[in-house]
């Protein structure tokens, strides 16, 4: 009976003490840090880096298959494709990144860069047109914005660029 009672005793003075213990290890792991992210791109990168070109853009596809709302994955397989020559898909994850991200001069830059090396003249005029908008003092948008509006024959636009574009390279020069 003894024994009893004690163990009794027991249970009531250590329950509130575990009960204390659990909870504020449970606190502690609502607190600490959350795992890193894995970069979704990170085996698309490491093929392209080794120059595996073609199984960078199979994993880049996977990739963009789970993730197609991250501009900068779409970015990153853009780049990929237009080194494997798949400038189609190139562009379309592009325009899908410039959906997304409709203000970063850089993806239409690159946008741009992809319609010109098509020789879409015209769309490739509209993107430079929309990236020098956006970074006007980005030579890569002027230049590329007078080339082809010169191209096209709107040749106010391309002298004013041209200007822009002269404008920028001395800037550059003199700093």
């Amino acid at each position: 009976m003894q024994r009893d009672r004690n163990d009794r005793r027991w249970v009531r003075t250590r329950i509130p003490a575990l009960l204390c213990a659990v909870a504020t290890s449970g606190l502690l792991g609502a607190c600490a840090t959350p795992p890193e992210e894995p970069d979704p791109g990170a085996v698309a990168a490491a093929y392209f880096e080794a120059g595996r070109l073609d199984e960078a853009a199979r994993e880049i596809e996977l990739a963009v298959r789970a993730n197609h709302r991250n501009p900068a994955l779409l970015k990153q397989a853009a780049e990929i494709q237009s080194a494997v020559g798949n400038s189609a898909k190139a562009v379309g994850h592009l325009e899908s990144a410039v959906a997304i991200r409709p203000s970063d001069p850089e993806l239409w830059i690159m946008l741009a860069t992809v319609e010109a090396d098509r020789e879409n003249t015209a769309d490739a005029y509209v993107a430079f047109r929309r990236a020098a908008e956006l970074a006007p003092e980005d030579i890569r948008a002027v230049s590329g914005l007078a080339l082809a509006a010169d191209k096209l024959g709107f040749e106010e636009e391309a002298e004013t660029a041209y200007a822009r574009w002269t404008q920028l390279e001395n800037a550059q020069e003199a700093d």
